[in-house]
């Protein structure tokens, strides 16, 4: 396999992470509404990890880019 197979496959990866997020988004949602208090610590953990799946993408793209 070369590396431009493996940069598709974690690509994929990549995108069931980004989907994750989007649930754990709809749980922090839910939780605010709820008024719970593991709201604000969740949404942390939603940033966290949103920030560093906008890393990854990023430079996933870019050595998509360069294949």
């Amino acid at each position: 396999m070369d590396i431009q197979s493996h940069l598709l496959e974690l690509e994929a990866a990549v995108q069931r992470i980004a989907d994750g997020l989007s649930a754990v988004q709809i749980m922090v949602l839910g939780l605010e509404g709820a008024g719970s208090r593991y709201a604000g610590a969740l949404h942390a953990v939603y940033c966290y990890l949103s920030e560093a799946e906008q890393t990854l993408q990023t430079q996933l793209t870019a050595c998509l880019d360069r294949t």
